[in-house]
């Protein structure tokens, strides 16, 4: 009778540990939901910064969101894609588009294997055999199949799902490649820093020269070579950490000082008095702040006497310094700037083409503060030796990680084990309440702690493996991310919790162990019904309720933050989507899903729900929450997610042939093996097609965007072979050819005169983004794109959002159009059904239509940032400025003064304290600029 029950119990251990997710994840899910209702109008700075925040640009701030329960929502299910383009960027919309296409990949799913695959795995199966153990969810998998003509049903259905997914990364690679040519037109992009140099690394010496470099490119402007800084770099590291400790240390004395008087006035004790002495609030001198100059076993010094005098002795050290930067030793690295984004192009796709080039890594599109100049240094020896550490020591933790998530898998089975594992029997009489908790909520929980700890140290090795930018580094994270992701969170899992299911079965018949896996394998699926209930329900919610912020922004904050500075940093600091660790996460669940869409179905309807609810949750999140991310990638992640789907495939298509070969079922091993064929052979093509055009800009399409009607956009192949054939005519002179160097003497586009608007709530403002390269804002200039010199015959372009062409104030201009106006292509004729069947016929015009006002803005930069753009950045780096509170008792004004005399400048300008004597901010930092001038 008790095996009957033990029986019973792991039979519906499906159903119990899934119910046992969802019931505690339901509640947490709602009591979060609630909470975000209620308080989101009330914290507008947690739940809508964008729209508080007056250091935002100002083509970044949102107006505030409806403030209905669930108006927020609705608002922004019926925005357009300029909207979403506009204030989460093109990153953001991607990452947006991804989960939104996924959903759509399963709620197709859905409709092509339900009906016909539940029929067939739940109907005269192995679940109505004496004994047997296959009930709730594993009816519903190939596990209960008996009969193995009716597997059939499961290759076809394969060949058809998986055929879509095959189309649907296609169509989006179509989309995405045409959407960055259309972006990479926009004069704002066009007449980016970033869009015009060229980085060339390992390159031989003795082209290290202007002479020789001016031989291969003749029309370049500037050139800046990298060099050894070392030195350098060390002496301002040192200032800068002295900085922010003298800052520090300041602040909190004078804070001590405020707190005391105000005390002794308040209990009517004497105050101390000189009243200016800042040794009497000290216990005579006795307290004053101290630190050692090497940790433990360094000299101990006093912070407000050294640090003034040693910043002092920096200052001057670094000026000298900075003075002979051109002197240093040159570094196989230089950078390149072209006059226009026609000649970088020419450049960057004839590299290939240049013999004395060979071996030479070439990057665009990055601006200086993307670049990781310590790497640049670098020879092709030493990076491909960092490089091979890097990737090893990431392998090896693959591995060993996988031990403490097997047990985790195992975990979910743990009541199975108890069979051979008599020491966990005493778990056999726990309620089933909490026995579905210990095999459904736990495993999930302790698997999302053990993946958090993952990304800083892969980021942390993609710059010790030698990647020269930001962006190279986050991809470098979002491919080591998912390899950790689908081999821990999914092969280790699967695997993990299949063999414990059956480590009883095998340990009576080893020999039959393979086929015993590969029929429980579909039963592993459960553990993942119970982490998409976690994951779509608890984690978007989470993601709304904002509840690390609103911790840190009310009570961590006001301990933590004892200077102006940091006080100013924490309102005024916005964060940024992490789109390296984002994506992993996402593309996991897409794994997941494609992997069991055919051996268990009823996953793709779990699936389609988290990613709605994942999409309701970033919509809000990316614009009202977070700032755009200040290192652009232009949607680069988005290519890179796109070929991981066909990880997802590989896996799907490996278990079905696996389980086929097990129960020897040769027939439908042939059968599944052609889609495999066709898979390898569309990533093989797509790969070798798509990912030259990411960076690459065909010369046509920026002639065409330019206004040149003898140009069109290569639509039939996206620019390939243009691309290929521009690139070996450069050295044929071809090099000679080009705009003018001035942005305002080039022919700029507008928009079609049938364009269409609908009225829409959110204005676009005239300035663009503040630091749409990453700059310094004080090196930009923002300039209105009219075009008045435009020959409008010959533009494919509209002027319908650009009307009013003779308003000079940019606030009144018509750049103040909405925003989220659903900006008319020309498509007449063409249906949303025939773009999605033909992505094609989604053209370069219509793309480029969906582009924001501000984005038909052009930017010219300062002389003063051009000498330095692509210096290293401690060539440049300016002497600090110590922010300190100014108090009642001219303390500040005694510390600053002794600070002037050794050279460093102290400011109690714009912080002061309150009536209760805590530190505040009354405006910016000290040499704080705005983040636009117009």
């Amino acid at each position: 009778m008790a095996d009957d029950d033990q029986t019973a119990q792991n039979s519906n251990s499906s159903v119990s540990q899934f119910l046992s997710t969802l019931i505690p994840t339901l509640v947490i899910s709602v009591v979060f939901l609630l909470l975000f209702i209620v308080i989101r109008n009330k914290r507008k700075r947690v739940y809508e910064p964008r729209s508080v925040v007056e250091t935002l640009p100002q083509d970044l701030k949102t107006d505030p969101s409806n403030s209905g329960p669930l108006g927020w929502l609705t608002t922004l299910l019926r925005k357009p894609n300029t909207f979403f383009i506009q204030y989460a960027s093109t990153d953001g919309y991607f990452f947006l588009r991804f989960l939104l296409e996924f959903f759509c990949v399963c709620v197709l799913g859905v409709i092509i294997t339900w009906p016909i695959l539940f029929p067939v795995n739940a109907t005269n199966g192995n679940n109505n055999q004496p004994g047997s153990q296959i009930k709730g969810f594993d009816i519903l998998t190939f596990s209960n199949i008996r009969d193995k003509w009716r597997t059939f049903a499961h290759v076809f259905l394969s060949w058809l799902l998986f055929g879509a997914v095959i189309f649907l990364i296609y169509r989006e690679l179509v989309y995405y490649i045409t959407y960055r040519h259309a972006l990479q037109t926009t004069p704002l992009y066009d007449s980016l820093l970033s869009s015009r140099t060229l980085l060339l690394t390992e390159i031989k010496k003795e082209y290290l020269s202007d002479d020789t470099l001016r031989t291969y490119f003749p029309t370049a402007t500037n050139i800046w070579y990298a060099r050894d800084y070392k030195k350098l770099e060390k002496k301002v590291k040192e200032r800068t950490k002295l900085a922010g400790k003298y800052e520090g240390a300041l602040n909190k004395t004078i804070t001590k000082a405020v707190k005391l008087k105000n005390k002794a006035i308040k209990k009517n004790k004497p105050v101390p008095e000189p009243e200016d002495d800042i040794d009497k609030y000290l216990k005579d001198g006795k307290k004053r702040p101290t630190h050692k100059l090497k940790f433990l076993i360094g000299k101990k010094v006093d912070t407000l006497n050294y640090c003034p005098e040693k910043l002092g002795e920096l200052n001057k050290e670094i000026g000298k310094l900075q003075a002979e930067y051109q002197t240093y030793e040159q570094l196989p690295a230089v950078f390149i700037e072209f006059p226009s984004q026609l000649e970088l192009q020419k450049a960057y796709q004839a590299i290939p083409y240049q013999k004395d080039f060979k071996g030479v890594k070439t990057v665009i599109n990055v601006a200086p503060d993307d670049i990781i100049w310590e790497n640049l240094q670098l020879t092709p020896a030493k990076r491909i030796i960092k490089k091979i550490i890097a990737n090893t020591i990431l392998t090896l933790m693959i591995i060993f990680w996988c031990i403490p998530v097997a047990v985790v898998g195992a975990i979910s089975n743990i009541n199975v084990l108890t069979d051979k594992v008599h020491f966990l029997r005493f778990i056999l009489n726990m309620p089933k309440v909490i026995m579905g908790v210990i095999t459904g909520l736990l495993p999930v929980v302790a698997l999302a702690i053990l993946m958090s700890l993952v990304p800083p140290f892969i980021k942390w090795m993609g710059r010790i493996s030698g990647r020269l930018t930001v962006q190279q580094v986050e991809s470098y994270c979002q491919s080591w991310f998912f390899a950790f992701q689908v081999v821990n969170v999914f092969l280790a899992m699967a695997l993990g919790s299949s063999a414990a299911a059956v480590a009883t079965e095998i340990v009576k018949d080893p020999g039959n162990a393979l086929q015993q896996l590969s029929s429980n394998f579909p039963k592993s699926v459960n553990f993942y019904y119970s982490y998409l209930c976690l994951q779509g329900l608890t984690i978007s919610s989470g993601t709304l309720l904002q509840l690390v912020a609103l911790i840190l922004s009310h009570i961590l904050g006001r301990i933590l933050d004892g200077t102006p500075r940091a006080k100013w940093n924490r309102w005024n600091t916005l964060g940024e989507p992490g789109y390296s660790t984002l994506y992993p996460g996402f593309q996991l669940l897409t794994v997941i899903a494609l992997a069991y869409s055919v051996i268990a179905p009823l996953i793709l309807g779990f699936t389609a729900i988290a990613f709605i609810l994942f999409y309701f949750a970033y919509i809000y999140t990316f614009i009202y929450v977070l700032r755009p991310s200040t290192v652009d990638a232009r949607g680069s992640n988005y290519v890179t997610s796109m070929f991981q789907l066909f990880t997802g495939l590989f896996l799907a298509q490996l278990w079905i042939t696996a389980i086929f070969v097990f129960s020897k079922n040769w027939a439908c091993v042939a059968l599944e093996a052609v889609i495999v064929v066709v898979t390898i052979i569309a990533r093989f093509w797509m790969k070798r097609h798509f990912l030259p055009l990411v960076d690459a800009v065909p010369i046509s399409a920026i002639k065409y965007a330019a206004g040149d009607s003898t140009y069109a956009y290569p639509m039939h192949d996206q620019g390939y072979k243009e691309i290929k054939l521009e690139g070996e005519n450069y050295w044929e002179g071809g090099n000679q050819l080009g705009l003018t160097d001035d942005p305002k003497d080039q022919v700029l586009p507008i928009r079609n005169p049938q364009a269409q608007t609908a009225t829409g709530d959110i204005p676009a403002p005239a300035p663009v983004q503040a630091r749409p390269d990453g700059s310094d804002s004080s090196a930009i200039e923002t300039k209105i794109g009219h075009g008045e010199s435009f020959d409008k015959s010959h533009s494919p372009f509209a002027d319908t959002n650009h009307a009013d062409d003779n308003v000079q104030d940019p606030e009144k201009s018509a750049f103040k159009k909405p925003v989220d106006a659903v900006i008319g292509a020309p498509t007449k004729g063409v249906s949303w059904l025939t773009t999605f069947f033909q992505p094609k016929k989604e053209t370069f015009d219509m793309l480029r239509n969906i582009m924001p006002n501000s984005y038909f803005n052009y930017i010219e930069y300062n002389d003063d940032y051009i000498r330095h753009a692509y210096d290293d950045p401690a060539v440049t780096d300016e002497e600090p400025h110590i922010w300190v509170a100014r108090d009642p008792m001219g303390l500040s004004e005694i510390e600053k003064n002794k600070a002037l005399k050794e050279g460093v400048d102290v400011s109690d300008e714009n912080a002061t304290f309150n009536d209760k004597g805590q530190l505040i901010y009354t405006g910016p930092p000290p040499a704080y600029e705005e983040a636009i001038r117009v």
